[in-house]
């Protein structure tokens, strides 16, 4: 199920990327030509909240995230489970506020349509709560993998940048 979900995320990103790299060639190529597509910037702005929010959770996956490691070569090693897992749940709480002011912020742009498209402003602004959701899976998945002693691929991407 879970592979299903992280199968879906990625397709879902490589889609968003192929349409708005199109709906940008073609507001480009309306412009040129002397046809202009008004809309188009307002739906590839979209689009990309979308596109940028899921990559978020893609690369939250893969621990690709800025982090600094200089105590873990100073603490012991049952120091550094703790220090690890106390860092891991305190995201997992600030995404659980950030799902619900995100839906806050859902219900607030709701009355608001995109200016060219007419669009509810909610439709872009539901990317964030989604988003948030998606990264409170995958923090619970580093979770339980942390407390199993397994590491997964949090390792192999950390050394190899």
């Amino acid at each position: 199920m879970l592979a299903l979900l992280r199968r879906g995320e990625m397709l879902a990103a490589i889609i968003l990327l192929g349409v708005i790299v199109l709906v940008v060639l073609a507001g480009t190529v309306g412009r040129y030509s002397g046809n202009p597509l008004v809309w188009s910037d307002e739906v590839a702005q979209a689009l990309f909240v979308w596109l940028a929010m899921l990559a978020a959770d893609l690369t939250l996956q893969r621990s690709g995230h800025f982090r600094i490691d200089l105590l873990s070569g100073f603490l012991p090693a049952k120091v550094w489970f703790f220090l690890e897992l106390a860092i891991k749940v305190t995201i997992a709480a600030l995404l659980v506020l950030l799902v619900y002011y995100g839906l806050a912020l859902v219900r607030l742009s709701d009355p608001r349509p995109l200016p060219m498209t007419g669009v509810p402003s909610s439709y872009a602004a539901a990317a964030l709560p989604v988003a948030y959701g998606l990264m409170i899976v995958t923090v619970i998945e580093q979770i339980i993998r942390h407390l199993r002693g397994q590491t997964g691929i949090q390792a192999e991407v950390r050394d190899a940048m």
